[in-house]
């Protein structure tokens, strides 16, 4: 089962009909016991895990590469990445129990591992409150919003990107022996 993102995807929550500022559409997920959100127009699908293929010599959040219509996109364990400890899944999640969020290419070749998707949301800009941090996922996440009785969190996707690509997430490397 796989999920296309673009210019058509359709309002699924209802509106009040009252005009408000500019509204975002975002995917809500879940990682351990915390809901996550991204905005949809950064998604280029959202699939099933299939085949990992691990990388040596690699912080423990990159689970490896995986084949998407014939393009590398590097796997990132977001459980991992937002944790306090950042310590590795034991192993690369089983394929088919974990979900995938690949980023459009024109953003980056990155997949973010993920425990399920739960809705998209419309949300208007006011509704997004800024988010003060310290500790677990530190300057990952931008804002916060509530959605039917949860308190979603934004990542902050080209922070992520951002971070992934000069290594700064991990403050210890894990050293590679064969």
């Amino acid at each position: 089962m796989w999920y296309t993102f673009g210019v058509d995807d359709q309002n699924l929550e209802a509106g009040s009909g009252e005009e408000a500022g500019p509204v975002e559409k975002y995917l809500i997920f879940t990682v351990g016991d915390k809901k996550y959100a991204v905005p949809s127009k950064l998604i280029g699908e959202v699939s099933a895990l299939e085949k990992v293929f691990p990388l040596p010599l690699v912080s423990g959040y990159i689970q490896g590469i995986i084949n998407r219509y014939s393009i590398p996109y590097a796997l990132i364990d977001l459980d991992a990445l937002l944790r306090d400890d950042r310590e590795p899944r034991s192993g690369p999640a089983p394929a088919g129990l974990a979900k995938i969020i690949v980023l459009k290419e024109s953003v980056d070749k990155l997949a973010l591992l993920i425990d399920d998707v739960t809705d998209i949301a419309d949300i208007p800009g006011e509704a997004l409150l800024k988010v003060e941090q310290d500790g677990e996922g530190e300057g990952l996440v931008q804002a916060s919003f509530e959605w039917k009785e949860d308190h979603i969190l934004c990542l902050e996707v080209q922070k992520l990107i951002d971070a992934v690509k000069q290594g700064t997430i991990k403050k210890e490397f894990e050293t590679y022996t064969p």
